[in-house]
């Protein structure tokens, strides 16, 4: 469990509303990862805009989404770990609970089979 003042020290760490990010290569125009703390559970939201090519091998572009996803989700607890190691003088312990994914479709039209969507993945991790 989480001491008051690392509540405060790891709070600091996710709030990227005001003040200077360090995790810059996590937000880009057409991608982010949003976090939020809620007692001991740390929910991550990946999203990211895609472009389907066409329908046949969609699973294939998919599978290809999931696993940048996992890896930059996966990356950016990293950066969260090793700021809060700085800030708090302790490792931060973080235990996946679960994870999944969905695409929202934007854009579609019936005289091209190209589609722009939006690419999601819900994390969350318990806090130890």
């Amino acid at each position: 469990m989480l001491s008051l003042s690392e509540v405060n020290f790891l709070g600091q760490i996710l709030n990227e509303t005001w003040g200077q990010s360090t995790r810059s290569d996590f937000r880009t125009p057409t991608m982010s990862i949003r976090t939020s703390l809620q007692g001991d559970n740390l929910s991550c939201t990946y999203t990211t805009i895609v472009h389907l090519a066409s329908e046949r091998n969609l699973r294939d572009q998919v599978r290809v989404f999931e696993e940048e996803s996992a890896k930059l989700t996966n990356d950016y607890i990293k950066e969260i770990k090793k700021e809060f190691k700085e800030a708090a003088g302790r490792a931060l312990k973080v235990k996946e609970i679960n994870s999944n994914d969905n695409i929202e479709l934007i854009t579609s039209s019936p005289y091209t089979p190209r589609k722009t969507a939006y690419y999601r993945r819900y994390t969350n991790f318990q806090v130890e």
